[in-house]
């Protein structure tokens, strides 16, 4: 099998004595729209930034299509990167800025004009092309530094929060445009983030990182339902965790003992837990039901709600359990405008034996 187009094999990136990558090891195939998300210092930029050669790797080994970068000087590499500030020219005109890294490459004027008309035309902007940079919005910005980043046609674009500074309606428009764009072209896109709607959105495979460390690589979907560890499920944001140990294991299922009490679960074919083990149980908050009323359902606990939170169609519930503890709650709004929450003092929830997805407890 033919090797991956980018591979990260042991790389670490130390700065003094701060570790800022730790040993990352992954593949990325030729065409797939990779994200990296983290929180600030996690060490995603600077993975982008090793790839793009604006950094050195201290130990290890980076390959693009089975060629050595370490050494290879950023301009000689053909991985361009948009920036989150975008790093226009000012004082070139928005067709100069697109001609600009053909001119590096000693291309004449004419195919120089015409291959950056082409891209700008194909960015829907190419009325623009004589335009200042002062004189454009921030999403024809946005489609100058991509125009200028695949005039050139790279194997691999690299974007570092290209979004981070539009307003809410501008990026799902240009969350469009880069998705659309990249299958298109079939080139790989590597895309860092904060954001986990940006990522879940567009992207193939998330890698997940925390202090310098790659916690988990994998689609959103598997990000979201079977995170690797404790760190993913909270860094998703909507799951709840619960510590559990397992008190029995019967007729297929598992019964673990849990913060708000005996729990009932499905047991997987891929499960190898056992009676006394100590569990992490994640109860992801949209896939638990509400009721006004107990049903007798397996896993059915009574609550009392603390607040809401509006988030347009959704809506966020916190809940508190008779001994105290505080469960997420995600709803449709229809849903819950049939239980008139603001009337009803005692509320039910509960939730599927299949739901929770168990991880040991030092996962």
């Amino acid at each position: 099998m033919a090797e991956a187009q980018i591979v990260f094999e042991n790389v670490v990136k130390r700065f003094g004595s701060v570790l800022a990558v730790e040993r990352a090891n992954f593949k990325v195939h030729a065409g797939e729209f990779l994200g990296i998300m983290g929180s600030s210092g996690c060490g995603k930029t600077t993975i982008l930034r090793m790839l793009a050669g604006l950094e050195t790797p201290t130990e290890g080994e980076i390959r693009l299509n089975g060629m050595r970068l370490n050494e290879i000087k950023p301009a000689d590499r053909n991985t361009p990167m948009v920036w989150q500030n975008l790093a226009l020219f000012p004082f070139l005109s928005v067709r100069q800025n697109v001609e600009f890294g053909l001119k590096t490459r000693g291309i004449a004027s004419d195919e120089r004009k015409k291959r950056a008309m082409q891209w700008l035309d194909r960015m829907e902007i190419a009325e623009l092309s004589e335009r200042q940079i002062h004189q454009l919005s921030g999403g024809q910005k946005q489609r100058v530094a991509l125009a200028r980043a695949l005039v050139t046609e790279p194997p691999v674009l690299l974007l570092d929060e290209p979004l981070s500074a539009l307003d809410a309606n501008l990026v799902i428009r240009m969350q469009g445009v880069l998705t659309r764009l990249q299958k298109q072209l079939g080139i790989t896109f590597i895309y860092v983030t904060h954001s986990q709607s940006e990522a879940f959105a567009m992207t193939d495979r998330v890698i997940i990182m925390s202090k310098g460390r790659i916690e988990q690589i994998a689609t959103a979907q598997e990000v979201f339902r079977r995170p690797a560890n404790r760190f993913v499920a909270e860094f998703v944001g909507s799951n709840n965790i619960l510590d559990g140990r397992v008190t029995a294991i019967e007729d297929g299922s598992i019964v673990v003992d849990t913060n708000i009490g005996a729990v009932t679960v499905v047991v997987s074919q891929n499960d190898d837990f056992k009676v006394d083990d100590h569990v992490e149980m994640v109860i992801s908050a949209d896939k638990i039901e509400l009721s006004s009323q107990p049903t007798g359902s397996t896993n059915e606990f009574r609550c009392s709600l603390i607040s809401e939170e509006f988030i347009g169609s959704i809506i966020g519930l916190l809940v508190e359990t008779t001994n105290g503890f505080e469960i997420k709650i995600q709803k449709p709004h229809h849903e819950l405008e049939l239980h008139n929450l603001t009337e009803v003092g005692t509320l039910w929830f509960s939730w599927n034996l299949d739901t929770p997805y168990l991880l040991p407890r030092d996962a």
